[in-house]
């Protein structure tokens, strides 16, 4: 179901086409073309971020910081030229610009205002594929519900001891989703995650049998009281696509 909190950029797009818009109607040539560079910048800060996640721009996290922070200073400005370009003009039709502004605010004030079940729950798993890139199993631990219990682990001291076990020598040197699907039905939901994971050079099975898998796991989430999602069962599906259970991972 559409859902506006969880779709800002609903709101977003919106905005843009109000604006643009508003300069087909009223002519502007010198904040269409401005606009549209704007537009570019914008897509530029999120398309050199999926470039280096995905590994085709071979950059320092530093230096993707630097031209991250460049590009959105710089849409900044022009957003700045924008305005005052528009205040000195446009003296008797302003409130029509203020639409599309209005519009955009509201996009991200709702992004950053409200968190959905959604938005928390992709956290969730994004902390969750980080603190076993970094063998933190406190961090592990922080995630899993109190009642938890799967078709190997009765309880949650139980999955954190095979945790613990499994992460006591290096594992894994990077991860990256390939693949999520969320089902939510308040207060459970169902999470079915596929990761590619690459193994720590040092790790045992780097060295003598592949650097990488790509795991599927099936995780149960439920939304607690103080209305953080948890982990309350995971069972693994598939590695390398065949299928595989808690008990062959030893």
């Amino acid at each position: 179901m559409f859902d506006i909190f969880d779709q800002p950029w609903t709101l977003l797009i919106a905005g843009i086409v109000v604006w643009l818009a508003l300069l087909v109607i009223h002519g502007d040539s010198r904040l269409w073309w401005q606009s549209h560079l704007v537009i570019f910048l914008a897509v530029a800060i999120f398309a050199v971020d999926f470039l280096v996640e995905a590994g085709l721009f071979k950059i320092s996290k530093a230096l993707t910081i630097i031209i991250q922070a460049t590009l959105a200073l710089a849409v900044a400005v022009l957003l700045t030229l924008q305005i005052i370009h528009v205040i000195g003009v446009y003296k008797r039709r302003r409130w029509q610009w203020l639409l599309p502004i209005i519009l955009v605010v509201a996009a991200f004030g709702l992004d950053f205002v409200v968190h959905t079940d959604l938005e928390k729950i992709n956290t969730l798993i994004n902390t969750a594929i980080k603190a076993v890139e970094q063998e933190n199993c406190d961090a592990i631990e922080a995630l899993i519900s109190a009642n938890y219990s799967d078709s190997y682990h009765n309880t949650k001291d139980d999955l954190m001891y095979h945790c613990r076990d499994l992460l006591s020598e290096p594992l894994a040197e990077k991860s990256k989703k390939m693949g999520l699907k969320i089902e939510i039905s308040p207060p459970k939901a169902a999470v079915t995650l596929t990761v590619i994971i690459h193994f720590d050079k040092q790790r045992h099975a780097y060295r003598e049998i592949k650097p990488f898998v790509i795991l599927k796991i099936k995780l149960d989430l439920q939304r607690e009281q103080d209305n953080r999602w948890l982990i309350n069962r995971a069972e693994i599906l598939e590695i390398d696509r065949q299928p595989v259970k808690w008990r062959d991972i030893r």
